[in-house]
């Protein structure tokens, strides 16, 4: 529409700034946001197309979930302990954003310390699912992934560690992508993930309704920025160059210690029945569950019990949302010794290995993302006893594909008791383009 001069970046704006302010009073999902910087930008956008400038996302607005810094905007992380902070700089996915002409429309709400699957906090409070109330849009990239489903911001970033960009999109009924660990640099996010135990299996991605979105922003935000020492130059390929037809889809859904809803069983099949109608040589394949990917995920990122955590919570004074007490008392038990850490490190590069390996045989993995739909508030998915909230047993799928390292992405696929239910689709790590194209053809067959 703004390349066609359709509308005017201006107009475009305006347009997103009232679908902001009523897609808002309906989930709590903005946490800071500067219409007169958001209309003064846009200005300057027409400005420059006017005057023969372009840039691959000139004049497009985007959201930005409240860990990354945006310079001039709250970064609170959803905590108390940073209740003022405002960043003087942009992170390095905002300033990019911002250089490919991009209007930055909001900053979105996020659990505390993004450290829940669901979006609450005692900063802004908490964000509901687009379609009920009662029920949680996932965490915790969840205020982004609320918007999109309302048509309230044309493209999202988030961040993903143990699902934050998957399981909010899984919930909502949008796309989410992981991609891999060092696509992009996650320079200007808070917490910092570089500087703990679990350097390698956090990332910056984008979510958004359609896969040509995603598509479009994934070059502008990736590459080294000379800062973070994961970022590199690893080649990013056009999807739209690859053939379903010509391509294996290994497809799984073998955890022996998770029970799936009939719906999310359902969406798989249809997933799988839809890229055999394009013309894919699907095939089902079984997964390496010796280890427990959830209970390793865990032992990774709670190694240090808790102490990294508590160092920068720790201007809070205490006051803290009743998830993240939870959790702060169960990572509290799980502190190791050195050697304790050594094991979780060898035992998480088997599975990685194992995983890579299965990805070796097939061109993509499909899966599922999540047992069940989006719960009720304060539930675990799939129909699990509120009291076993805390073992996140649920979203073994998403934490076996983040410690192998793969990028991935969430598509809708289907729905259950009227609520949307994706599949998880997955490639070798830097294989963005495999991902993409296998979530277009579901896109255009679904």
């Amino acid at each position: 529409m703004l390349a066609r001069r359709e509308l005017s970046a201006r107009e475009l704006a305006e347009r997103y700034l009232e679908c902001l302010h009523a897609a808002d009073a309906q989930v709590t999902a903005v946490v800071a946001s500067d219409p007169h910087a958001v209309l003064t930008a846009a200005d300057a956008a027409d400005r420059a197309r006017r005057e023969g400038h372009s840039g691959p996302l000139l004049g497009l607005p985007v959201t930005i979930k409240d860990s990354i810094d945006v310079a001039g905007l709250p970064c609170t992380g959803g905590s108390l302990a940073r209740a003022r902070h405002r960043p003087a700089a942009d992170a390095t996915v905002a300033a990019r954003l911002r250089q490919a002409g991009a209007i930055i429309l909001a900053k979105t709400n996020v659990p505390e310390y993004s450290s829940a699957y669901e979006t609450d906090n005692l900063v802004h409070g908490r964000t509901d699912h687009p379609l009920d109330p009662e029920r949680t849009p996932g965490g915790s990239s969840g205020g982004e992934a609320a918007l999109a489903a309302l048509d309230a911001t044309p493209l999202g970033i988030g961040t993903d560690g143990g699902g934050s960009l998957r399981v909010p999109a899984h919930y909502c009924g949008v796309l989410g992508l992981r991609p891999t660990v060092g696509r992009v640099p996650d320079t200007g996010t808070w917490p910092s993930t570089r500087a703990s135990g679990y350097m390698d299996l956090f990332c910056v991605g984008p979510i958004a309704r359609h896969v040509e979105d995603v598509a479009l922003v994934l070059p502008v935000i990736s590459g080294p920025d000379g800062i973070d020492p994961y970022a590199v130059p690893a080649p990013l390929r056009d999807h739209r160059a690859l053939d379903v037809t010509r391509m294996i889809i290994g497809w799984f859904a073998d955890d022996p210690r998770l029970t799936l809803t009939p719906g999310t069983r359902t969406a798989l099949t249809r997933a799988v029945d839809a890229l055999q109608r394009a013309g894919g040589d699907v095939r089902m394949v079984s997964a390496p569950w010796d280890e427990d990917p959830t209970e390793l995920f865990f032992a990774c990122v709670a190694a240090d019990g808790g102490e990294q955590l508590r160092a920068d919570l720790a201007p809070a004074g205490g006051r803290h949302h009743p998830l993240m007490l939870d959790l702060m008392a169960a990572v509290k038990q799980r502190r190791g010794t050195a050697a304790e850490w050594f094991s979780v490190q060898e035992r998480i590069f088997r599975l990685r290995a194992a995983v890579r390996a299965m990805a070796r045989e097939v061109d993509v993995l499909l899966c599922p993302v999540v047992a069940g739909p989006a719960p009720r508030h304060g539930e675990p998915p799939g129909g699990l006893p509120r009291e076993r909230y805390n073992e996140f047993r649920a979203f073994d799928y998403v934490h076996l594909i983040a410690l192998a390292g793969l990028p991935a992405a969430s598509v809708p696929a289907g729905s259950e008791d009227g609520l949307p239910v994706g599949v998880q689709i997955a490639a070798a790590p830097w294989r963005e383009d495999r991902v993409l194209a296998v979530a277009s053809a579901l896109e255009a067959e679904l």
